[in-house]
């Protein structure tokens, strides 16, 4: 991606052996909180780099996108709409300083760490009330049964958890209330990642969607893809 002249931050992240052992809403929310300070973090190691070293990535840092699949999406997505304070939860609170705040403690201090949309393959945001008018455009893919990731408004009962988060139907249904930019594939009868063996569908999906953000006359010259 950095050769066509933007950045896509993939994330992928397992399960950590705290949430396993350990499921409370408290411990699922600071492992969220941890997946959000690594996108950032990341985000502002490639603006570093663009800055410091330009020839070695050959990017554009004002078209930075974020993705992921099941728990890393649920990182990119909450990267891209957690982003106030009041939005916090309140029993996160009293770590919140220590946890790293927003921006986390990972590095590269001194960087922007925004992005301009993202790539949401089974995941979710911890409160659809987060996403406000104008907010970042996402485009998502999910499977309708999904009994790890809701693809609606349905719990997480993983290991325990009790959690109602909001999937990539309610995120969708959302965006669109507000007029912002979304898309949605949805996987009819099928669970969690029910993708195809070689993504190509997923590619072509996404491409389209991420075209009309990345590729349009206000944000390149002639001739630089």
């Amino acid at each position: 991606y950095a050769r066509r002249g933007y950045v896509a931050v993939a994330i992928d992240y397992r399960l950590s052996p705290v949430l396993i052992f350990n499921a409370t809403e408290e411990v699922a929310y600071k492992a969220v909180l941890k997946g959000i300070h690594d996108v950032k973090a990341a985000i502002r190691y490639f603006r570093m780099m663009d800055e410091l070293y330009p020839e070695v990535y050959k990017i554009d840092s004002n078209r930075i996108f974020t993705g992921g699949v099941s728990a890393g999406a649920i990182a990119a997505v909450n990267a891209g709409y957690l982003d106030e304070y009041e939005e916090v939860p309140s029993f996160l609170i009293d770590d919140y300083d220590e946890l790293g705040g927003m921006e986390g403690l990972s590095g590269n201090n001194g960087y922007d760490s925004s992005f301009h949309g993202i790539v949401n393959f089974c995941g979710a945001v911890g409160d659809q009330e987060w996403i406000v008018e104008g907010d970042l455009p996402i485009v998502s893919m999910h499977g309708d049964q999904d009994d790890v990731v809701p693809y609606d408004d349905n719990l997480v009962t993983l290991f325990g958890l009790n959690i109602q988060i909001d999937g990539s139907y309610i995120i969708h249904q959302r965006m669109l209330e507000l007029d912002n930019y979304s898309d949605l594939h949805t996987y009819v009868g099928q669970g969690h990642v029910p993708f195809s063996a070689n993504m190509e569908f997923e590619a072509e999906f996404t491409s389209l969607f991420l075209y009309d953000v990345v590729c349009t006359e206000d944000n390149f010259l002639i001739g630089d893809l």
